[in-house]
């Protein structure tokens, strides 16, 4: 398997941000010479000085910082390198950079684990757009193309190709990712099968399902970006919300067998086709886009699959219909999400489950209030993770609470201002967390010290309580 060496790869500064001042470009020309001279001592000690001496934005500290990473790094201090790139945490969101910087010194210290976490963090999407002017290879197909190797040494093969196949979205010609792609053909053909999904399906049950949809593109629909959809243009640029769509849905399938399934604001309709492959005995997909339900019906369809126009809030469909209520993403875009929970209620039998998802407000729009417009501009509103807990438990008991692309609270500002006024460590990481793959879903009860970009619950319709007087 081979990664990419990006600190000798994207050793030169993107000059399209405008510097400060003269002293600024010089000291940095100057650093830059001596490590392309290899004197990577005396680069460091003028890396150094500038963070030190000089005024600088905050997108130039986080450029200095990471080039301070590659010197100690390259020098074989891997301590050091750590600890240059913790630090530029005191500034704000963590920097796509930084977070690949970290995961290539916890790869040579053969921290796996550790690894794979930053290496996945730098692909957030959360983590990328509060940020500019940077190597977008560094969010894209250079962190997948390690998450690869790391999975690699583990021996997880399936998510080694997994990654494998998003970095080679990105960068398809790339050598390291021509030479992986060999490996693992070298591997389909000693298994006899196209894919590692393809020669296990004969011994693994029911099939996710999405690998089958992420072969076949709408190309020929227009991204506008309310509703993901799965396409070449997507792929390439919204790769990390789509990841996101899909692993809601792969979650979701484990609950639909031969369960009669409403999708509610199903979209472009990939999400209903995953939950149909994975044996539900019908689903409804309901939106309020006739083109895009005409879409689905082209690219999805199927007999066990309905596709119809529909208004959550205003549903003419029985009480007691559906065994399994699907919402993701759906209830920030109505007018009134507590009138949607009230009719999903009624509409879902009472052994049945509602599993919905939203944004986590305080990760989306820290410092909002709810009554304030959020930054998308399809939302009405956003809940924080309390505020949708007490929202659901009106009509639903809570049978679990999941998280999706988890942000480690000691990389927000705020959090370092509070820890450093009590004379508190900036980046000690207290709790020992699983090690969480791509954008899996994981129960927040497994978890601590991490915020989740979004929650999806899991609820049954709520039982009356009797309490004895």
């Amino acid at each position: 398997m081979h990664d990419q060496d990006a600190s000798q790869e994207n050793n030169q500064l993107d000059t399209q941000e405008p510097k400060q001042s003269n002293d600024y470009l010089n000291v940095l020309n100057q650093a830059n010479l001596l490590i392309n001279q290899r004197n990577l001592e005396q680069a460091a000690v003028l890396y150094e000085e500038l963070l030190l001496e000089t005024k600088m934005t905050r997108e130039e500290t986080y450029e200095v910082y990471a080039k301070l990473s590659d010197c100690y790094l390259s020098s074989g201090d891997v301590n050091k390198a750590l600890l240059s790139s913790f630090q530029s945490f005191t500034y704000g969101i963590p920097h796509p950079v930084i977070c690949y910087k970290i995961g290539v010194s916890f790869m040579e210290n053969n921290q796996v684990n550790l690894a794979i976490f930053w290496f996945d963090m730098a692909t957030k999407e959360t983590i990328a757009r509060e940020h500019v002017n940077y190597d977008a290879a560094f969010s894209n197909w250079l962190p997948h193309l390690q998450l690869s190797v790391c999975y690699y040494k583990l021996g997880k093969q399936e998510n080694a190709f997994h990654h494998h196949k998003l970095a080679r979205n990105f960068n398809p010609n790339h050598p390291s990712i021509l030479s992986n792609e060999n490996y693992f053909n070298s591997i389909f053909q000693q298994k006899g099968s196209d894919s590692l999904v393809e020669s296990k399906k004969n011994d693994s049950g029911p099939m996710d399902g999405d690998w089958r949809v992420l072969d076949i593109n709408q190309n020929d629909v227009h991204f506008t970006g309310e509703r993901i959809l799965i396409n070449d243009f997507v792929k390439l640029n919204y790769g990390v919300a789509l990841e996101e769509h899909l692993c809601r849905y792969r979650f979701s399938q484990k609950f639909v067998k031969n369960k009669r399934v409403l999708d509610a604001a199903c979209g472009a309709g990939f999400g209903s086709k995953m939950l149909q492959a994975a044996g539900a005995s019908h689903v409804l997909g309901i939106d309020i886009d006739e083109a895009c339900l005409e879409n689905a019906r082209k690219t999805y369809g199927h007999d066990q699959i309905s596709y119809t126009y529909g208004n959550v809030n205003k549903l003419e469909l029985e009480d007691k219909s559906f065994d399994i209520i699907v919402s993701f993403e759906t209830i920030e875009h109505i007018d009134d999400g507590s009138v949607w929970i009230k009719e999903s209620a009624r509409l879902l039998k009472d052994d049945g489950f509602f599993i919905v998802s939203t944004p986590n407000r305080n990760l989306s729009n820290a410092g909002a209030y709810f009554v304030e417009k959020p930054l998308n501009h399809y939302h009405k509103y956003e809940y924080t993770i309390v505020e949708f807990v007490g929202e659901l438990l009106k009509e639903y008991d809570i049978l679990e609470l999941y998280g999706q692309t988890f942000i480690p609270d000691y990389t927000f500002p705020q959090f370092q201002l509070l820890r450093n006024a009590a004379n508190m460590s900036p980046v000690t990481t207290p709790y020992d967390n699983p090690v969480i793959s791509g954008h899996e879903l994981v129960a927040l009860g497994d978890v601590k010290d991490l915020n989740a970009a979004y929650v999806v619950a899991v609820c049954s319709k709520k039982r009356a309580l009797f309490i004895d007087k």
